[in-house]
């Protein structure tokens, strides 16, 4: 792995051409998977983070095998992770947001003293032990103060650039990814095609699958054929664009991959465009991410940009997690204890902020 994190200097088309490899197979073949993985292209994106994927998959059989969750991310991934909360008296506070971080500076240590939290036009100040910011690129560079950024560690967050990214839905009137059996592909009695995720180089989005197939409890619908989902990258072309002109060019697209789908007619489509999403894995960022540990006693930070091994997803976002959590029980509980004694609140702080 430490010769794998030395290689971030470099993309990965630079290292794949320096053992070998040659500029067709990265269009034809590496181009789509760090689309997937990054949305950035093999010149793009640093060798660090393609090479870190490829060992997993290498170690670790398992993790060579494409899964999709049975239905809807909140059913399937966020809602167990809930409920196992509070089951254990944690509580979830949603539609707040921390307007600002109040600290004080204090004989050379700086330590976070509440959290100024609104809804709507309310405010309130949360106080507690420990304070992790579980935040994406722009949401922790939003909420960081500016005094902080005289800090090399926190101020090398702003030299962390994200991807924007556009993805699209489209539901059609029978099964796209059906190929053999005409009258199959019409059937919606049942669903029929590819049940996997799928990859391409030969389309503006590099990864897609038809979640009707992959993920059935949350989408699949009685009557109702194919739902693609399908990821534009790089977004950049069509972050500007409206909605039904990009369903309609990706739309012609599908049509291109798979010429049955011209007998079909598209029923519904919708466009998520982030102009901000996944930060940008590109040669020499390795440095500029943060410990989950801060010079800041009390303060913690999560996040898959933050630094783990592996890249900005939701397996790195879990990592961050229980790195974060070792860091604050190994230097929030100790002080803690000797400051109150028996077993305080920094559990129920952390979950309330």
């Amino acid at each position: 792995m430490k010769i794998i994190r030395e290689l971030d200097s470099i993309s990965f088309a630079d290292w794949f051409r320096s053992h070998g490899g040659s500029d067709g197979s990265i269009k034809r073949m590496w181009n789509p998977i760090a689309y997937a993985l990054g949305f950035i292209d093999c010149e793009n994106i640093s060798a660090r983070c393609m090479l870190t994927i490829f060992q997993l998959f290498a170690t670790k059989t398992e993790a060579s095998v494409l899964r999709m969750l049975e239905g809807s991310p909140y059913e399937y991934l966020h809602k167990p992770i809930l409920d196992y909360l509070e089951a254990r008296e944690v509580k979830i506070y949603t539609r707040r947001r921390v307007r600002e971080i109040l600290f004080t500076e204090e004989e050379g240590e700086t330590r976070v003293t509440g959290l100024v939290v609104a809804k709507g036009e309310t405010q309130e100040t949360i106080t507690a032990d420990a304070y992790v910011c579980a935040c994406d690129v722009p949401g922790i560079q939003r909420i960081l103060p500016q005094e902080w950024r005289t800090l090399p560690e926190f101020d090398n967050i702003y030299k962390l650039d994200t991807v924007p990214v556009a993805t699209v839905q489209l539901r059609f009137d029978g099964w796209v990814t059906e190929l053999q059996d005409a009258t199959q592909r019409h059937n919606l009695s049942h669903a029929a095609g590819i049940d996997n995720l799928l990859y391409t180089p030969d389309a503006d989005f590099s990864c897609f699958a038809d979640l009707a197939l992959t993920s059935p409890s949350s989408y699949y619908r009685e009557g109702q054929g194919s739902l693609l989902q399908l990821v534009l990258t790089p977004g950049d072309p069509f972050i500007k664009e409206t909605n039904q002109a990009i369903a309609q060019h990706v739309l012609k697209q599908v049509h291109e991959l798979f010429p049955s789908s011209r007998q079909l007619n598209m029923t519904w489509y919708n466009v998520i465009k982030l102009a901000q999403s996944l930060y940008r894995e590109a040669p020499g960022m390795e440095p500029y991410r943060p410990p989950q540990k801060t010079a800041v006693a009390n303060f913690f930070l999560a996040g898959s940009y933050t630094q783990q091994d592996y890249i900005d997803s939701m397996e790195g976002a879990t990592v961050s997690g229980r790195r974060a959590a070792m860091a604050i029980l190994e230097n929030v509980e100790p002080q803690r204890r000797r400051e109150r004694g028996g077993i305080g609140r920094v559990h129920e702080g952390l979950a309330r902020t």
